[in-house]
């Protein structure tokens, strides 16, 4: 009988299949302290990029020096290739191609060390940056970036879009939930449509998916066990104090409205969000603010909502004041310190956090601004 079951859990573990996945999943906490003179805030890691932020008097052949350490899915490989680019005049790009265990999957990681930024306080955020998520013919959705005056790529905008992907259901850029459309009001814009997510979505208790945008990143490895947490509000990048938030916009909500069973909840309408947020940071370990508390921290200091933002068949103008929140009063001296983080947030469906809205809804937005306050 022993060597029966001796035999059995012998079977039993060689016939356990590799593992097929090969993600960076984070950043070795001994690399990131070896080089914490000159980074700022901590690594921001997506589907196919690893964003570093480093500080002013960094140079950039100091940059080409570094070769960060990773942590990877359980038996993954990763092999640094043989080319660096610059990014501008104020970063450069490292590659990296990770393996699976069982080797029938890769990916290249764009890995990026940028000299830290603000916002420009005249910028416009018109969507005109986009590109597929990886290069044809493996990438399917857009992903969005800004340019600053030195041509240095700007990756501050995130998406749910990774997280859809596992469904399955987006074949092209137009199918998933965040799409980048030519007819905005002005050259092209953000189309943001809440999306069905199939049986899949059924099966993960999350059954649609609202198209958003946002100043932050997305974690795709958390998307199906811990979806509030997969969207992370904000970058240290405020120039100033904001004053108003101002834009443009149309919207239809979508017929249904359901709740998280995918239940139709009688007499609701959907409705969109557009919405930005200032909040406190420790500059020396960031901690976003996400899908759970982006509206109801007690870190927050400012916040500009659009209210009641109906159902503009045409695009129609906004200016939404920041008014302080919970009793705090901005504070210019930290401000200096690095001591605040922004997020600008749309969304097709307010409630697509918590998977309740309709299956349809869709929101255009375009020329969005903070205007800052000029001290």
């Amino acid at each position: 009988m022993l060597l029966t079951i001796l035999s059995v859990l012998t079977s039993c573990i060689r016939e356990e299949a590799p593992n097929a996945e090969c993600d960076i999943i984070a950043v070795k906490a001994t690399w990131l302290e070896s080089n914490k003179e000159i980074l700022s805030g901590s690594p921001i890691i997506s589907n196919n990029d690893v964003m570093f932020y480093v500080k002013e008097e960094t140079s950039i052949e100091t940059l080409k020096q570094l070769d960060p350490e990773f942590e990877l899915t359980y038996g993954a490989l990763i092999v640094k290739e043989n080319r660096i680019e610059e990014n501008g005049t104020r970063g450069i790009y490292l590659y990296y191609r990770t393996t699976s265990e069982d080797g029938a999957w890769s990916k290249t990681y764009r890995v990026s060390f940028t000299k830290q930024t603000v916002i420009d306080v005249n910028a416009v955020f018109g969507f005109e940056n986009f590109e597929l998520n990886q290069p044809a013919p493996k990438g399917k959705y857009n992903v969005w970036h800004e340019v600053d005056a030195n041509g240095t790529r700007l990756n501050w905008w995130a998406s749910g879009n990774a997280g859809f992907n596992f469904t399955g259901k987006g074949k092209t850029p137009a199918d998933f939930p965040t799409s980048s459309d030519s007819a905005g009001f002005k050259g092209c814009c953000i189309k943001l449509t809440t999306r069905d997510t199939g049986s899949f979505g059924k099966m993960a208790g999350m059954p649609i998916a609202a198209g958003n945008i946002f100043l932050g990143e997305f974690i795709s490895a958390n998307a199906m066990k811990e979806p509030l947490a997969a969207t992370r509000f904000g970058l240290a990048i405020a120039p100033s104090k904001p004053l108003t938030l101002t834009g443009h916009y149309r919207y239809t909500p979508g017929e249904t409205f359901t709740d998280k069973a995918k239940e139709e909840v009688a007499g609701r309408r959907d409705t969109c969000a557009i919405y930005s947020v200032l909040y406190e940071i420790d500059p020396g370990n960031i901690v976003t603010l996400d899908g759970s508390n982006v509206l109801s921290s007690d870190r927050i200091v400012l916040v500009a909502e659009l209210k009641n933002p109906g159902e503009p068949d045409e695009w129609t103008s906004f200016e939404i004041p920041y008014v302080p929140a919970n009793g705090k009063v901005f504070d210019w001296q930290k401000l200096e310190k690095g001591e605040y983080a922004i997020t600008v947030v749309a969304s097709s469906s307010k409630g697509g956090a918590f998977f309740e809205g309709a299956v349809g809804s869709t929101l255009y937005v375009d020329e969005l601004k903070i205007n800052w306050d000029n001290k």
